[in-house]
C-alpha cells in the first residue's frame, strides 16, 4: 500500500514547497512503525528552540509529535496497522498539523479527552 503524507509548514520560507507531501510505501506496518519512518526520514521541520508541537492525523488524531520528545504519544492502539486508520479517497492518507510551541502535554490531554486544542500560540508551562 502507498501511502501520502503531508506536513504543515513552520515559517514562510517553508512554504516554496508546501504541502510537503511524501510517498512511503507499507505493507503491514503498523503506526509506530510509520511514525518512525517519518522520524528516521527526518520528514519533520524543526525549529529553533526545539519545540515544535505536531498533530497526526488521518481521519481522526493519532499521535502527538513534539520535537522535543524521544518518542510520541499516541492516542490510538500504536501497534495497529497502519492501514486501519486511514480513509481510502481522501488526500492527503496522514497529515501532520503543526501546532506551534504549544505544550505538548496539553494537547495530548486535550485530543485524549475531546476538548479544544489550546492556542497554538500560548506560552508553554515551564
Amino acid at each position: 500500500m502507498s501511502l501520502i503524507v503531508w506536513r504543515d509548514s513552520v515559517c514562510a520560507g517553508d512554504d516554496c514547497d508546501a504541502p510537503h507531501e511524501l510517498k512511503l510505501t507499507v505493507r503491514d506496518d503498523t503506526l509506530h512503525d510509520v511514525v518512525n519512518e517519518l522520524m528516521r526520514k527526518r520528514y519533520l521541520a524543526s525549529v529553533e528552540g526545539g519545540k515544535a508541537t505536531w498533530i497526526l492525523e488521518a481521519s481522526r488524531p493519532l499521535a502527538v509529535v513534539p520535537q522535543q520528545w524521544e518518542q510520541p504519544r499516541f492516542l490510538v492502539d500504536a501497534e495497529a496497522v497502519v492501514g486501519s486508520y486511514i480513509s481510502r479517497g481522501q488526500l492527503p492518507d496522514l497529515r501532520l498539523r503543526y501546532w506551534c510551541q504549544a505544550d505538548p502535554d496539553k494537547v495530548f490531554e486535550c485530543l485524549r479527552d475531546g476538548r479544544p486544542l489550546p492556542g497554538r500560540y500560548e506560552s508553554r508551562s515551564t
